[in-house]
């Protein structure tokens, strides 16, 4: 697993969002939501990015709350949030930020398995109560050399 560990200042996300249940079927529902999203509204949220990383983000956020998750399809931005999308304040934290090289969901889906699995229980970091953030690049998703991260929030046990 490919890793580093890094201090973000606060940033500030755009896109839409959706709730939903973290143990029935987040996996199929997430799918459906970026499927389902209109391409003009990929073309806003995309308009809105002007901070690194560029590019579209997926966002956990509020997984701690009655089994449900709030799911963000967005981007990080300065600007002013429109009414037709949400905005959420992600903090200054520490990030364990897991670098993914392969085709999509596959490669995504092993690390986030291996993350849990066998990262935390050796790593001396424990996971923070606040948003993950998946990072994708632009290009094509289905391709080997295709660039992803996970950002998950730490901090030292």
């Amino acid at each position: 697993m490919n890793y580093r560990i890094e201090q973000k200042n606060s940033f500030t996300i755009a896109g839409v969002k959706e709730r939903f249940s973290h143990i029935e079927g987040l996996g199929e529902n997430i799918g459906r939501m970026w499927s389902d999203t209109p391409s003009e509204t990929f073309k806003q949220i995309a308009e809105l990015g002007d901070t690194e990383p560029y590019g579209l983000l997926g966002v956990y956020s509020g997984m701690y709350e009655d089994n449900t998750t709030d799911y963000y399809i967005a981007t990080i931005t300065k600007k002013s949030c429109p009414e037709t999308l949400c905005k959420l304040e992600i903090p200054s934290l520490t990030w364990a930020i897991f670098e993914i090289t392969g085709p999509m969901p596959t490669a995504m889906a092993e690390v986030w398995g291996q993350i849990f699995a066998q990262w935390f229980p050796t790593s001396g970091y424990e996971h923070a109560e606040a948003p993950e953030v998946e990072w994708y690049s632009e290009g094509d998703m289905s391709s080997t050399d295709y660039k992803i991260e996970i950002w998950i929030p730490v901090i030292k046990k």
